[in-house]
């Protein structure tokens, strides 16, 4: 009888506590959901031609909850893209003003609009999403990435005149496999004066159909890949409607 209850008393404490391994098992944090690296397109499936207007594609950019729990959303802005194409100075490269002139000259509707994970005051260097959508025939939106390519690669470093010293934009990009029907990661690092010391900062763009998905995350590449991935992926079900 002693030995049948202390065999009970020793079944209790396992099961109240766990036992070697599954017990570690039990008291350990669940996994993380991994973030999403890749999102297919709509070559083949979707219109090449189709348009959207401002509107749809103000709906179709990521929900703040997209991004954190708790990150909050700036109030989206409408049809910047006819007045400027961003990423980077690029004045000084005289080897790329035919690609810059190009790329000016592009031209479509537009939907903008930065999430922040940390609500409240925004410090320099605090993490940020900011998204863009542009909507163009898919023959343009193409061109459109082929043009980025070509500008960083005959543009490598651009003198940049700021208020406190001259300084220098380092550029580079290459093709990012996975990610909508096309995509390119560019990288910017800015050195000079005693502001800048060459950290990267990170730009995706990518074409799903003929919209242009653009997201920088600043200095996090993993974030800025991320959100990319769940943008180009909203852009497929709530524009067209895939699946």
């Amino acid at each position: 009888m002693r030995g049948r209850g202390a065999a009970c008393a020793a079944a209790l404490v396992m099961l109240l506590t766990g036992c070697g391994e599954a017990g570690e098992k039990a008291g350990s944090k669940p996994a993380r959901t991994p973030k999403p690296t890749t999102a297919p397109g709509v070559d083949g499936d979707a219109d090449p031609g189709k348009v959207f207007t401002d509107a749809e594609l103000k709906a179709a950019l990521l929900p703040a909850k997209a991004v954190g729990a708790k990150a909050e959303a700036s109030e989206a802005t409408l049809g910047l893209f006819n007045r400027h194409f961003g990423g980077g100075d690029w004045g000084s490269c005289a080897p790329g003003k035919e690609a810059r002139e190009e790329l000016w000259r592009m031209r479509g509707a537009s939907a903008e609009h930065t999430v922040r994970p940390r609500p409240g005051e925004v410090d320099e260097g605090d993490p940020y999403v900011f998204e863009r959508l542009v909507s163009m025939p898919a023959a343009r939106a193409e061109r459109y990435l082929a043009l980025r390519l070509q500008l960083n690669e005959v543009c490598p470093a651009a003198a940049v005149d700021t208020e406190a010293a001259p300084v220098t934009e380092h550029h580079e990009a290459g093709k990012l496999p996975g990610l909508g029907d096309e995509a390119v990661i560019e990288t910017t690092r800015t050195t000079g004066g005693d502001e800048y010391d060459g950290t990267a900062e990170y730009e995706v763009g990518m074409r799903v159909g003929g919209v242009l998905v653009i997201v920088r995350g600043g200095t996090d590449k993993a974030l800025t890949i991320s959100s990319a991935a769940r943008a180009a992926q909203r852009v497929r079900t709530k524009l067209y409607k895939a699946a």
